[in-house]
Parts: structure tokens; sequence; C-alpha cells
């Protein structure tokens, strides 16, 4: 058997009924069921208004989107760029323990000033030595020059022995002359003859006293050699003292130009060594260094006008132009380059950096404030005319 509806007759006459509304309907329902098909056609109708604000949106987006595409066209900026400036690293040249600390941090400091002042008593010590030296040398040298002078009085009386033994030599050569002729004339006696031989031909006299003359010029020249030794002992000796004057004076450690002190660490009692850091001075004057795309410096050169703001300072703009371009890209000179001949190679945008200065009379209360490090927006006017730039800083017209 199967199962039945229970109620199959109901269910039929009431469906029946549903398919017999829209035609039973009074006259009424028909005119609402009207006014509903005009009002939805009404609905599917756009209203002018509506295509009237349109048309102006995309007028008013389509000017705004050519004015920015002339100013593309005609600016280079860079969001990759940041202020920076000149940092001298404070560090000893000698030797030596932190007497005072004479600067605090962040402080504005002058050239010259002192900011360290090491302890000078070892200094001290050494300087005193090394005067003491000099004048050792100093004395060292009256004594040579005194026997330079005695040598060379040596000198003159041994040369007066040489000349009155050579005067005795020629006199007995004489006499052997003479007696020779007496004794042809039988007029001396052989003996006699022999004297005056054996007197000539004894000439010892003459021999010492040519050597003593030797001996007293080579005294002469011993006691000049040491003459001068003795002056090249003073002038090491001066060389000392300076020296020791300059690390004297290296125990004050000074500003080597106006800025600003950071990143201070040393403190009084401190041993520190040549080369230490013991703190940076920031110097005023900031620049911007902007990275530009290689794709952007076709038109970049010198002089031109560069409109700069600063994360810092929102509500500023400031003015500048283009100081000077870096000669190579940014991984030139990084410290381990790329080598594109070897390996596998991807070409990556490289990027320039570009030196920018501000115009002083742009930055109003923002003058001294702007510090390195600071995030740009640089903006370059690659079409604006340049300003005149100094021949160093000229594009060369042959690249």
């Amino acid at each position: 058997m199967t199962r039945e509806d229970p109620h199959p007759v109901s269910r039929r006459i009431e469906v029946a009924e549903e398919e017999a509304k829209p035609h039973l309907a009074p006259d009424g329902d028909q005119d609402s069921q009207e006014k509903d098909k005009k009002s939805q056609h009404k609905k599917r109708r756009v209203p002018i208004k509506w295509i009237i604000i349109a048309v102006v949106i995309l007028l008013v987006g389509g000017y705004f989107g050519f004015r920015y595409w002339q100013y593309a066209s005609a600016h280079e900026s860079a969001d990759d760029a940041y202020t920076t400036n000149h940092i001298q690293q404070i560090s000893p040249r000698i030797n030596g323990t932190v007497q005072r600390v004479l600067v605090d941090d962040n402080v504005r400091v002058k050239a010259g000033q002192v900011l360290v002042q090491l302890d000078p008593r070892d200094y001290e010590v050494s300087l005193r030595q090394a005067q003491a030296n000099l004048s050792s040398a100093e004395a060292a040298v009256t004594q040579g020059e005194a026997q330079l002078q005695v040598a060379k009085a040596n000198v003159g009386q041994a040369q007066g022995s040489e000349a009155s033994a050579q005067a005795s030599a020629d006199n007995a050569n004489a006499d052997q002359k003479r007696n020779g002729e007496l004794l042809k004339n039988h007029v001396i006696s052989p003996q006699e003859m022999d004297h005056a031989n054996e007197a000539a031909r004894s000439n010892a006299s003459l021999q010492s006293a040519k050597k003593q003359v030797a001996g007293a010029e080579a005294q002469v020249s011993l006691a000049d050699a040491q003459v001068k030794a003795a002056h090249a002992q003073v002038q090491q000796a001066q060389e000392a003292v300076k020296q020791a004057e300059l690390n004297l004076s290296y125990t004050k450690i000074v500003s080597p130009t106006d800025g600003q002190v950071g990143q201070r660490t040393v403190e009084s009692g401190n041993r520190v060594q040549p080369g230490q850091a013991l703190m940076a001075v920031s110097e005023p004057d900031v620049w911007v260094v902007a990275n530009l795309k290689e794709t952007q410096m076709e038109k970049v050169r010198a002089g031109q006008p560069v409109a700069i703001r600063i994360d810092s300072f929102p509500h500023q703009k400031f003015r500048g132009w283009v100081d000077s371009v870096q000669p190579g890209t940014g991984a030139t000179y990084s410290l381990l380059p790329p080598d594109n001949a070897t390996g596998n190679f991807i070409k990556i945008v490289q990027r320039v950096p570009v030196k920018i200065v501000f115009d002083p009379g742009s930055l109003g209360e923002a003058a001294g404030r702007i510090v390195p490090g600071l995030s740009c927006e640089p903006s370059i006017a690659v079409t604006a005319p340049a300003r005149p730039m100094p021949e160093d800083k000229q594009p060369d017209p042959k690249r």
C-alpha cells in the first residue's frame, strides 16, 4: 500500500485560489499594480543631476591630473633623502688621564674652546728633561768650539817648528856645499867634510816637525767634526723640546670648529688612548642628500632650485638649490661594491646622491633647529633656470 496525502483536495484548492488572485482582483488593485510598475520604471531612470555631478567630477579630476602631469614633467622628487652635515670626532693625540671635562652634552662650543683637560704633570716633566738635554747639547757645542780653537793653535805652533827645522836643514845643505868647495882647495880637512855631510843627511827634526803639523791638522778636523756633531745634537734637542711642548699642549683637547657637542662618552678620571672617541662636535651647516634614481638624473644640474619638505617641520616649506652631484652611485662607494661582471646579473635601478643646500632666507624659525638625519622630500625644478655656481661645481660639458 502506498502512503496517501492526508489533505490532497484542500491543497489543490489553495493553489488554484493563489493562481486566480491576479485575474479576480478588483479595479482598485489593478490601479495600484500599474502605479507600482510606473514607480519602478522611474527608479530605473538616472536623474540628470547625477550626470552633471559625474561630469563635473571628471572635469575636476582631469584638470588636477593635467596639473599634476605638468608638475611631474618639470620636477624630479625623491623620498629617499635626509639632512646631514660634517661631524668632527674628538679624540686625544696622546695617552693620559682625564683631569676635567669642561663641556656637557648638547652644548654649543666655539673653535679653539677647551673641551677636555688631561693631567699635564707627566708631560711637564718630559719638557723639563728635554730642556735640560738642550742645555747640555749647547754646552757641548761651546766645548767643541774651544777645542777647535786649541787644535788650530797647535797647527800654527807645529807649522812654526816645521819652518825652523826646514831652515836648519837648508843651512846644513848650504854648509855641505861650501865645505865641498873648501875641501877641493884643501882649506878644511876631510873630517870636517864628513861632519858637514852627516849634518846635511840628518833631517830627523824636519820630519818630526812635519808629522807634528799633520797631527795638529788632524786634531783640527776632529775638533771640527765634534763641533758639527754637537750642533746636530743641539738641533735634535731643540726638536725634542718642541715635541715635548706639543705633547704638553695636547693635554688640552680643543674643539676644531664651531658646533654642538654630541655623543659624549668621556668622564673625569678615564684613562684615554690616542684615537679614542671622546665626543663629537656637529657643525651648524646642514644640507640635504637626496638619493635620486638613475632614471631621474637626465635633467638634474647644479644650481637648479629645489623645494624641500622636512617631516619634522610639516607646516613650513624650505627652499634651496642643487649644489653638486656625487661622481658615482651609492653602490660605487659602498663598503663592498657590486661586481656585475661575475655571477648572475639582475638589473637594479641605482641611486645617485645629490647634495642640496638650503637657502638661508627660507629657514626662518627653523634656523639652528635642523639637525642631521631628518627625513626630507626635495623636489627639483629641472626646467627652471639654474643659479650661477662656482667653476669647480659646474657640470663638465664633455660629459
